[in-house]
């Protein structure tokens, strides 16, 4: 099998190197474990009850057993199955329902208006700082209930929490990571003492009342439920904002085919997404030992899904080497997982990107990327730090 080293910090999901490896195989080896490049075998592992999350053993294989990171990441709702993932998902999905993301819809888009309006004043404009990560803070904010006073507290711990899942590419990652889960641990303590006494219409106040009606999570899962929330809506959908433009930028035809056909949006957002989505790669591990595709698993191993790769995945996708909002893609995107454990803030991530694009393509002509855009790891949460754009006026 080729090797691929996913954890050197100039690698690309869509090298060519990598696609000559999903040409060749179903996976590559790498110093993570197996590699898995294309679409079909991704989406089958995803959902294969033969696998697991393995949060404590992730965190062990990165030297990390005991602390802040080990005491947020291992209870977190993404390592339970069965009984209890059903328990702490139900808390959260009976009051984040398809309704509540509906009624931010008028919210998002005069977010998004008076962020487009700051950006019309900048030349060029660092996109990260003054759009892709001010909308999902104030929609979280919005949503949860947190102050806007308060985002510039936690907004730098919500973005380097998501480095969780870059740990295996060493610096001062892991010292990042707990700073983040202490101070937001620390910050949502003092949300549910304010939301207990003084509750309001907003998503919080609501899972802490039932928290206190139904006594089926601990102060300590809630609080950990409301934590791995924050880092959610803000942090991946920063990402996924950024990798949109930079998408745009490299496609401007495709920017403006969706000014002048605004009924694409639909299509525009999934195909932001499927091409450079936020969530790179994700991993599983092996729950007990077993074959599969007559390669022996053994247990423990951890097989990290190439999201970003199998994404554009000819087999599943006709035509999926090429960025195009008008095609129909009909397999399923692979980064917000699949089966039980399929994100719950998908439809609040679509719906972000589904009001503020049409804003951005009405009011700007093409973006193009003015400096140097420098890039989170590949593994893990993926986007531009920073992403300086020009915006001109539309043709």
């Amino acid at each position: 099998m080729p090797f691929l080293n996913v954890v050197d910090p100039a690698f690309d999901f869509t090298a060519p190197e990598v696609f000559a490896a999903q040409a060749a195989s179903w996976y590559a080896d790498s110093p993570l474990g197996p590699l898995v490049l294309r679409y079909a075998e991704t989406q089958e592992l995803l959902r294969d009850r033969r696998l697991d999350h393995g949060g404590d053993g992730y965190l062990r294989q990165n030297g990390i057993t005991s602390g802040p990171i080990y005491d947020w990441y291992v209870p977190m709702i993404v390592n339970h199955d069965g009984a209890d993932h059903r328990r702490l998902r139900g808390l959260v999905g009976r009051s984040f329902t398809p309704r509540t993301i509906d009624l931010l819809r008028p919210f998002i888009r005069a977010t998004a208006e008076a962020l487009a309006d700051d950006l019309a004043g900048a030349d060029p404009a660092d996109f990260v700082d003054a759009f892709a990560n001010r909308l999902p803070l104030a929609v979280m904010g919005e949503l949860l209930g947190v102050p806007a006073e308060d985002f510039g507290t936690f907004s730098v711990w919500s973005s380097d929490i998501g480095l969780i899942f870059a740990l295996a590419t060493g610096g001062d990652t892991a010292t990042r990571v707990e700073q983040a889960v202490s101070g937001l641990d620390g910050y949502v303590d003092t949300l549910i003492d304010q939301k207990a006494k003084h509750p309001a219409d907003d998503l919080i106040s609501r899972m802490v009342a039932a928290w206190q009606i139904e006594n089926t999570v601990t102060r300590e899962e809630l609080r950990n439920l409301l934590v791995t929330l924050v880092f959610g809506a803000h942090d991946n959908t920063r990402h996924q904002f950024s990798n949109t433009m930079v998408s745009f930028a490299e496609h401007p035809a495709q920017w403006t085919l969706l000014r002048d056909r605004p009924e694409l949006i639909d299509r525009a957002v999934t195909e932001t997404m499927r091409w450079r989505p936020s969530a790179a790669s994700v991993f599983r591990r092996a729950a007990e030992d077993f074959e599969y595709h007559e390669v022996p698993i053994a247990a423990g191993t951890f097989l990290t899904m190439a999201v970003h790769t199998a994404q554009r995945d000819p087999r599943a996708y006709p035509g999926g080497e090429s960025f195009d909002i008008t095609a129909v893609r009909e397999a399923p995107l692979l980064q917000f997982g699949a089966g039980p454990h399929y994100c719950l803030g998908s439809a609040l991530a679509h719906v972000q990107l589904g009001e503020a694009l049409p804003v951005l393509v009405r009011r700007f002509g093409p973006p193009v990327i003015a400096g140097e855009v420098t890039w989170r790891p590949a593994i893990g949460t993926h986007g531009p730090n920073e992403l300086p754009l020009r915006f001109s006026a539309p043709a």
